[in-house]
C-alpha cells in the first residue's frame, strides 16, 4: 500500500505525502496516539514522527515507517530540508488552518483532497475481518440488552447500559456518540440522546456501533414500542423495503448514485420523498464516515471489498422516524450483508 502511495505522491509532482491526522496516521501505521505525523515519500521511504508519549511504544509497533521524535516546529522544517522534501503533498480537509500556515511557510504545498480515500475505500482481508468482528460485537451487545427497551427507562440509560455491553462482549467503545431517539425525537436524524422516558407508542431509533482493532461498526435499528400509530407501522415497512432494494443494487461497478436513486425513488414512489433528507449509505473503516458516499452527488464507483452501509430514513415532523441501517461488503456481483441482527 505504501509504493502506491508514493505512485501518487510523484503523480502529484509532490516529495512527500504528510499528515498529521489522527485516522490516517492509524491506516498508514497501525499505531494509534493523539499526536503524530506521517509522512510517505516519493522515494519510497517512511517515517513516524511523534513525541514522547508515544515515542518508545512506536519504536517497538510501528512497521514500515523509521520514528523520528518530535521536537519542534523548527526541527521538523529542518528535518524535511536535510530529507529533500520541498513539495509536500496534504489534504487539506484533514491539516488544521494553523498546521497549514506553518508547512506553507517555507515549503510548497500541493493540496489534494481526499488523498487517501482510494486506497481506505477498498478493505483488504485484514480489514473486513476486523469490521467483521466490530459487527458482530455490536449485535451481541445490542441483543444483550434489548430486554431493557420499555416504557420507563430513559433514552440515556439505555445507552449506557449498550455502551457497557460493548466492553463486555470485547469492543472498545463507542465508533460515535450512540443515538437513542424515541418519540418525537426519532424524527430528528441525529438526535441528541436525552433523559426523555420511554413510552408506550413510542418510536424507538437506536444508531449504534463500536471499534474493534481499530475499525467500527455502524448499525441502525427501529422499534414499535406498544401501541404504536398505524402510520409509523406503514412507514416501517417502506423503509424496510426501500433497504432491501438498496442493498439488493449494490456491486462491484455500479456508480454510487445509481444505488441512492434505486432507493429515493422507492420511497418517493411511496409518497415519503420529501422525508428522506440524508443519503443512503455511505463506506467505514478506521473512521464511522469514509469514502465511498451513496449519495445523488457522488461520482463514485463501487469496488469489490467496499464495506457500505445502506440505511434510509423516512423521518415526520411531530409524529416520529425510522431508520434501518446495515453494513454490506461489495462483492462482484451483489453484496454480502455482514450485519445480521433481526430487523
Amino acid at each position: 500500500m505504501l509504493e502506491r502511495v508514493s505512485l501518487k505522491v510523484a503523480s502529484l509532482g509532490g516529495d512527500c505525502y504528510v499528515t498529521f491526522d489522527s485516522a490516517e496516521n492509524f491506516y498508514l501505521t497501525g499505531f494509534r496516539s493523539s499526536f503524530g505525523i506521517s509522512l510517505v515519500s516519493v522515494r519510497g521511504d517512511s517515517f513516524f514522527i511523534t513525541d514522547g508519549r508515544y515515542l518508545e511504544r512506536a519504536k517497538k509497533e510501528v512497521r514500515g515507517f523509521k520514528v523520528v521524535k518530535w521536537e519542534s516546529w523548527s526541527k521538523l522544517k529542518e528535518f524535511f530540508r536535510e530529507n529533500g522534501f520541498k513539495r509536500l503533498v496534504v489534504d487539506p480537509n484533514r491539516l488544521k488552518l494553523s498546521t497549514y500556515r506553518e508547512l506553507s511557510s517555507g515549503f510548497e504545498i500541493v493540496e489534494e483532497k481526499g488523498f487517501l480515500n482510494e486506497f481506505r475505500a477498498v478493505k483488504t482481508e485484514r480489514e473486513i475481518s476486523l469490521i467483521t468482528r466490530a459487527v458482530q460485537i455490536a449485535e451481541l451487545s445490542l441483543k444483550s440488552v434489548l430486554h431493557l427497551l420499555k416504557p420507563g427507562i430513559t433514552e440515556l440509560e439505555f445507552r449506557r447500559e449498550l455502551l457497557n455491553a460493548f466492553f463486555k462482549f470485547g469492543g472498545e467503545g463507542e465508533a460515535f456518540t450512540t443515538i437513542v431517539a424515541s418519540g418525537e425525537g426519532s424524527s430528528i436524524p441525529h438526535w441528541e440522546t436525552s433523559r426523555r422516558e420511554i413510552k408506550d407508542g413510542d418510536v424507538v431509533v437506536v444508531d449504534f456501533g463500536t471499534v474493534y482493532g481499530g475499525y467500527v461498526s455502524d448499525i441502525t435499528r427501529t422499534f414499535l414500542i406498544g401501541n404504536v400509530p398505524s402510520e409509523m407501522k406503514r412507514i416501517y415497512e417502506v423503509v424496510r423495503e426501500a433497504q432491501a432494494v438498496g442493498i439488493k443494487a449494490l456491486k462491484a461497478g455500479k456508480s454510487c448514485r445509481e444505488v441512492d436513486e434505486a432507493v429515493r425513488s422507492y420511497i418517493e414512489s411511496k409518497g415519503y420523498g420529501e422525508f428522506f433528507v440524508h443519503s443512503t449509505g455511505h463506506g467505514i473503516g478506521v473512521e464511522v464516515h469514509e469514502a465511498p458516499t451513496l449519495s445523488r452527488k457522488s461520482d463514485e464507483i463501487l469496488k469489490k471489498n467496499m464495506v457500505v452501509t445502506v440505511e434510509p430514513g423516512i423521518y415526520i415532523p411531530e409524529l416520529g422516524g425510522v431508520r434501518i441501517e446495515d453494513d454490506c461488503l461489495v462483492l462482484e456481483e451483489g453484496a454480502f450483508v455482514i450485519s445480521q441482527l433481526d430487523k
